[in-house]
């Protein structure tokens, strides 16, 4: 995955004259490989291995981020290559005197079972087999070759420290992970950590070391989720990115409900060139029919929600879409769109004849009944138009588009209440979930902003909010994506769960920047840290709430480029479980990012 703008302006690109002067090296330096090994077959192996550190490392902050990343790009094709499992093809990633420690062939420590028939074995790195290049691969294949499917390798750079002068190499610091699923089909992963020693010869980075620190592997018995997209008739492929037709992100959401009042769950999918409307079958699966029901087009749209705006037993459905006023006054893509059940399921557009159809840079909508009238609200979260003007900040940016309220005056119109809400604000949102925190009767709504802070809107009970997140302690500063409350530890309380990102390099390079300089790098670092969790505690009177971030420790945070998330008990255990949808542009590997 790449970085997040707000991590890019910290690794500038060096010019070459700079980057051989603080160096000390050129791309030309190195041995050749028949020069270093006469035949690797015969080649003694140590007893021991230890990858050194540098004892002269690089200072220059730069250079050294330049070259992990010249790393951690290098060993993504490494690790395409062992998904692959052409073994061949890998081995051109490590040097021909490669040894290092054997990831197969470790002797168990602990073994610990886990929920869902799964266990957890530890092993003692220091068993390892200490191999050569061919042992190493041999290793790795006689592991996951037989596997029924090796969906995901990585060898991910995690830190990195550079020799200055020639030879040029480096003490990299790795997490290797292995997913898939075993000879009969049931889920395994493998997680090792480990220090390599990377070589830069010939024009390349190669792994000239491998120092295993510890290796844990986790399986399940059986597969505890089935992919049916496709018998099920919903396995749709949208415009791929930079494609014709695609010139943006593809801003796509998902929103269930009983259309036709059969008692089945239908689903709602905007896309282009155009939409989706899935009916559920009574005999299973999903038929497509948003042309004949009235939604196919305008293609496009954002934040899908169903509910019943009019209250006349049937579900409606709000579309958020991304729309502006061109300079010479022109409206430019699609304003917010209402659809209109007729009872049986056909839908008629009808936003601007009911007051729900602003262009705005709307990416979720979020329904709640603020005033208690027993008329549903909707809650615009807005972003800004970056085509148009960057944010002004990383960290706190307020040049996006105000959210909007509207409020609903009893199935008759919707009305802009933001103002008289005292909602008004302009960060750049994402999205917004409603739910009654303290439980005095009435909802709140919390939202998640990306370059910025939290928002959390605490409902007074007439009409208006005020922003409670520094008070309550849930000013989360992220790149906020999504958020979702629900009871995480069964107190009976409503917890928060908040989507940011987990950005690798971005983290490395602000610990790099920690020591080196003051301002901001302490808010980024929380920026590229990942997903947050808040828990709710009730006080004395149980009619307030009290809210304490989890530890990242305890799990359920690291999601990478992360969007939205979904609570639910999923195994039926009594306990809700994290569904956190991620990821980014990509080609067929990710260093196509």
């Amino acid at each position: 995955m790449g970085l997040h703008p707000s991590l890019l302006r910290l690794a500038p690109v060096l010019g070459f004259c700079l980057l051989a002067l603080l160096s000390g090296c050129s791309d030309s330096e190195g041995l050749h490989d028949e020069e270093l090994v006469e035949n690797e077959a015969t080649r003694p192996l140590p007893d021991s291995l230890s990858v050194s550190t540098p004892d002269s490392p690089l200072i220059h902050m730069e250079i050294v981020e330049d070259f992990s990343e010249e790393v951690a790009n290098e060993m993504l094709g490494f690790s395409d290559k062992l998904r692959r499992r052409d073994f061949g093809a890998a081995a051109e990633w490590l040097a021909p005197d490669f040894v290092g420690h054997a990831l197969s062939g470790l002797t168990p420590d602990s073994l610990e079972s886990l929920p869902l028939e799964s266990t957890r074995t530890e092993f003692l790195p220091a068993s390892a087999p200490i191999v050569g290049r061919a042992g190493f691969l041999a290793a790795l294949e006689s592991y996951v070759g037989p596997w029924e499917r090796v969906e995901y390798v990585q060898w991910k750079v995690k830190g990195a420290e550079f020799q200055t002068g020639k030879p040029r190499w480096g003490r990299v610091k790795y997490r290797v992970t292995v997913l898939g699923n075993a000879e009969d089909g049931s889920p395994r992963s493998l997680v090792a950590w480990g220090y390599g020693k990377q070589l830069f010869r010939d024009g390349k980075w190669t792994l000239q070391q491998f120092e295993l620190t510890s290796l844990v592997e986790q399986q399940r018995a059986k597969r505890l989720f089935t992919d049916v997209s496709a018998s099920a008739g919903i396995a749709h492929a949208g415009i791929r990115f930079g494609q014709p037709g695609n010139k943006s992100f593809a801003f796509n959401g998902a929103s269930a409900g009983d259309v036709n009042g059969d008692g089945l769950v239908d689903l709602f999918v905007p896309s282009r060139p155009r939409n989706f409307l899935y009916m559920g079958k009574t005999e299973g699966g999903f038929s497509e029919e948003a042309a004949d029901r009235g939604v196919a087009l305008p293609a496009g749209g954002t934040g899908a929600v169903f509910f019943d705006w009019d209250d006349d037993g049937d579900a409606d459905l709000a579309l958020a879409d991304v729309g502006w006023i061109e300079r010479d006054g022109t409206p430019s893509g699609n304003p917010l769109r209402l659809y209109i059940n007729d009872g049986t399921g056909l839908f008629t557009e009808r936003g601007e004849e009911f007051g729900f159809d602003a262009l705005c840079n709307g990416y979720s909508l979020t329904v709640l009944d603020d005033t208690l009238d027993g008329a549903l609200d909707v809650f615009v979260s807005n972003y800004g138009r970056i085509a148009a003007e960057p944010n002004n900040s990383w960290t706190d940016a307020s040049n996006g588009m105000s959210n909007i309220l509207y409020r609903n005056e009893g199935g008759t119109r919707f009305q802009d209440k933001t103002a008289d809400a005292g909602m008004t604000d302009s960060r750049w949102s994402y999205a917004a979930a409603a739910a009654d925190h303290d439980l005095d009767g009435d909802q709140d709504v919390y939202v998640a902003n990306d370059y910025s802070r939290n928002i959390f809107w605490e409902n007074q009970g007439d009409g208006t909010f005020q922003d409670a997140a520094e008070s309550l302690g849930l000013s989360d500063l992220g790149n906020g994506m999504g958020t979702a409350w629900g009871d995480l530890d069964n107190n009976g309380m409503l917890d928060l769960y908040v989507a940011n990102m987990t950005s690798t390099a971005g983290s490395r390079i602000l610990g790099r920047l920690a020591g080196q300089s003051e301002g901001d790098t302490q808010d980024l670092l929380k920026m590229a840290g990942g997903n947050s969790i808040f828990l709710n505690s009730p006080t004395e009177t149980d009619t307030e709430s009290s809210f304490e971030r989890l530890p990242s420790s305890e799990g359920g945070v690291s999601a990478s480029w992360a969007w939205s998330p979904a609570l639910a008990d999923l195994n039926l255990d009594g306990n809700l479980d994290v569904f956190c949808t991620n990821g980014f542009v990509t080609g067929d590997t990710a260093a196509d990012t």
